[in-house]
């Protein structure tokens, strides 16, 4: 029962107050909260914490590339500085940029699943999901941290291009997916372990 002196705001107070259940009570901390329908293919991926969070900042477009500094009317390149055709964005550098692509067709060959290679107009959340329901569910745990792993990878290139002035060079991401990927398979992820045989070009 309410106190005399409690006043029901907007009616939260008096709803959950009708049900003493500590589920109602810890339902009402989210009440107005937005939700993130994507947020088990992030954080119940194998991954290793910093991994999930970049992609994470990657689905809430955090990280600042031309397209986020013009917003903010900071200085920034008017295009890509990989590929000086389009507005960088982090679609763009993930899944549309034709050096990425050509990056994720050559593993999905090896894989197997060349359909998977994402258009140069997709967006890496969709392509994302479009690529995982495409596959049998039994492959969505090595799939997902396979994802994540090159997404990362060729972040990290891309700045190496940009702020080191290094030259972009397909192999070498392709050679850090294959160190970073042993380490992963080393910590147990069976599932990204299975996925990663079958590429001979990664060497694991």
């Amino acid at each position: 029962m309410l106190s005399p002196n409690v006043q029901p705001r907007d009616g939260l107070l008096l709803r959950h107050s009708q049900n003493r259940s500590s589920k109602s009570a810890y339902a009402a901390f989210f009440v107005g909260t937005i939700k993130f329908g994507l947020w088990k293919r992030i954080w119940k991926s194998w991954a290793p914490p910093r991994w999930k969070f970049f992609i994470w900042l990657v689905f809430h477009n955090r990280y600042w590339k031309a397209d986020c500094l013009a917003k903010r009317g900071l200085p920034h390149l008017e295009a890509c500085p990989l590929c000086d055709q389009v507005e960088e964005t982090i679609h763009h550098i993930l899944v549309g940029y034709v050096f990425t692509r050509q990056i994720w067709a050559r593993i999905f060959q090896f894989l197997g699943l060349s359909y998977l290679s994402p258009e140069p107009t997709s967006r890496f959340s969709k392509w994302w999901w479009k690529a995982i329901s495409s596959v049998p569910k039994d492959e969505w745990k090595g799939l997902n941290s396979l994802i994540i792993l090159v997404a990362w990878e060729v972040w990290k290139h891309r700045n190496s291009c940009v702020f080191e002035n290094a030259t972009p060079s397909i192999q070498k991401v392709l050679r850090s997916v294959s160190a970073e990927g042993i380490l992963w398979c080393s910590a147990g992820p069976k599932k990204l372990q299975e996925l990663l045989v079958r590429v001979p070009a990664l060497g694991i």
